[in-house]
């Protein structure tokens, strides 16, 4: 092959691959409203926070995941945020952020971050968590809905 075949073949290649990602992001977008409106069923994992909602097609099902309230990241020090977590993490608030002129999120995980609030706070632990769940400009929890499409399986026969 040419260089100038595999040029108008790669440029070819990728205008096929945005139209693609357009209708994929086009289908999830319907898919996390279906997610939202139909029914929703417990995870799979009993210890993650959230639901699902199982996507059927033809011949297979996919999971549409619906998480639970993700955990702040990160906040400034002397924050509007700061000061609303700090008096509900009994004194353990470098335990679940790391300061350098703001708190950083030390967890990859809101499943992480809330086992170790339960195992070091106890009872007062769901104070704690709901000062960190992450907010959007009008208070309200952000969450994420994912399509899971790498656990996509074979419907029952």
């Amino acid at each position: 092959m040419s260089v100038k075949v595999d040029v108008d073949r790669g440029l070819e290649i990728r205008e096929h691959m945005e139209k693609l990602k357009i209708e994929l992001k086009d289908i999830e977008t319907r898919l996390q409203h279906a997610a939202l409106h139909g029914e929703q069923v417990d995870l799979q994992d009993a210890d993650r926070e959230g639901k699902q909602y199982l996507a059927t097609g033809t011949e297979r099902i996919v999971p549409v995941i619906l998480t639970a309230d993700m955990i702040v990241g990160e906040f400034a020090a002397n924050s509007e945020r700061h000061h609303e977590i700090q008096p509900v993490a009994m004194g353990l608030l470098n335990k679940f952020f790391k300061p350098v002129n703001k708190y950083e999120n030390r967890f990859d995980s809101g499943k992480k971050f809330r086992a170790l609030a339960d195992e070091l706070l106890a009872k007062d632990a769901p104070a704690f968590i709901t000062a960190c769940v992450a907010r959007d400009k009008t208070g309200m929890a952000k969450s994420a809905i994912k399509v899971t499409w790498d656990e996509a399986r074979q419907k029952a026969t």
